[in-house]
């Protein structure tokens, strides 16, 4: 048996559910070697529907409302960010954010991300 892999996972606002914390959460998964990042949501248990943008060692890898359906392999030591659908990244690192390959392959597709703004 291959040796597992360590990734480091910070879930954010409503998924720290899924690591024991209440808003803020920071776990270390076992992962076999070629695992990835479906892997990783599967066996945390978020559902798609919850899983807002979604980072690997800083590199924007998923966003809301579009799935890559891309599976970025972990190496061990990864470091993986996720927050839930209704939490917006900064508007200031929008332009020039790092992207997977799999994320610009879906924007090309799919066209760009696009935010709504609520008025209160």
């Amino acid at each position: 048996m291959a040796n597992l892999i360590n990734v480091n996972v910070s879930l954010y606002g409503s998924l720290a559910r899924f690591g024991g914390g209440h808003y803020v959460a920071q776990v270390d998964i076992k992962m076999e070697p070629g695992s990835g990042k479906q892997d990783l949501l599967k066996q945390l248990g978020i559902p798609e529907s919850e899983r807002g943008y979604l980072f690997i060692n800083a590199v924007l890898c998923e966003v809301p409302g579009i799935s890559t359906n891309a599976n970025e392999l972990f190496n061990d030591g990864d470091h993986v960010g996720i927050f839930p659908v209704d939490r917006l990244y900064p508007y200031q690192y929008r332009d020039g954010l790092p992207m997977s390959e799999g994320l610009k392959k879906a924007l090309e597709e799919c066209g760009t991300m696009h935010h709504s703004y609520l008025n209160y």
